[in-house]
Parts: structure tokens; C-alpha cells; sequence
């Protein structure tokens, strides 16, 4: 199952999961990744202003009704034209939708948050 995650770990915690995986696969170990994507944000906060409350409805639209024209988003949103517009390009440049000729999709059957109030030393 194709799955994003939004997730904020350290770049210490990051080259630590890469070193992981890289004497897994040195060993000969079968690789699943946890997910096909990942969003990272060292900061949750950052987090929170990509996928703005309005950006997650858009997202959650998107899961439940499938391809649809940003017009037709906007219209079923409730909500000005020109600000879904700004952000469903501001969720396609970090790679949560993707734009095709039938209008815009989300290429994951699941977009999983994964973020801690924690920090890693």
C-alpha cells in the first residue's frame, strides 16, 4: 500500500535510519520501507503551516472522492478558486498531489502524521 509520511525527525535521526538501512541491505536483508514518501520537518511547527487545516480538507477530499479539477474542489469546498489553487500547487511541490489530466490526485492510499513534540538529541 503506497503510503506518505509526515514525520519530523533530526538530521541526526535521519543519517542515523540511512546508515540503518544501508547495513541492512549490506547484510542482505529484504528492504520494506516504512513508507514510499517522507515529509520531513525538522520543526513540527513547520509542519503544521505546509498542511494548513484548509490543505488537510483539501487532502481529505481528495482520498475520499479521487481525481477532481481544482475548479470542482474549490466548488465542493466551499471556498474561493484562487486560494485552493495556491494549495493544491502548494501540496504538489511538496509532493502530497499530483496534477494528471483528469485534475489533481493523491498517489497515496494513506498519508500518515508522525510527529512528536520530543527532541532527539
Amino acid at each position: 500500500m503506497p503510503k506518505a509520511l509526515i514525520c519530523n525527525l533530526s538530521r541526526a535521526e535521519l543519517n542515523a535510519r540511512a546508515l540503518a538501512i544501508a547495513h541492512r541491505a549490506d547484510a542482505g536483508e529484504a528492504l520494506l520501507p516504512e513508507a514510499d514518501y517522507l515529509l520531513n520537518f525538522e520543526n513540527p511547527v513547520d509542519a503544521y503551516r505546509a498542511v494548513t487545516p484548509e490543505r488537510f480538507r483539501l487532502l481529505q477530499l481528495l482520498q475520499n472522492a479521487g481525481p477532481l479539477t481544482v475548479y470542482a474542489l474549490a466548488q465542493r469546498l466551499e471556498r474561493n478558486y484562487s486560494n485552493v489553487h495556491a494549495d493544491v500547487s502548494a501540496l504538489v511541490d511538496i509532493g502530497l498531489i499530483e496534477r494528471t489530466a483528469e485534475g489533481v490526485h493523491i498517489p497515496w492510499e494513506a498519508v500518515e502524521w508522525r510527529l512528536s513534540t520530543a527532541q532527539a538529541a
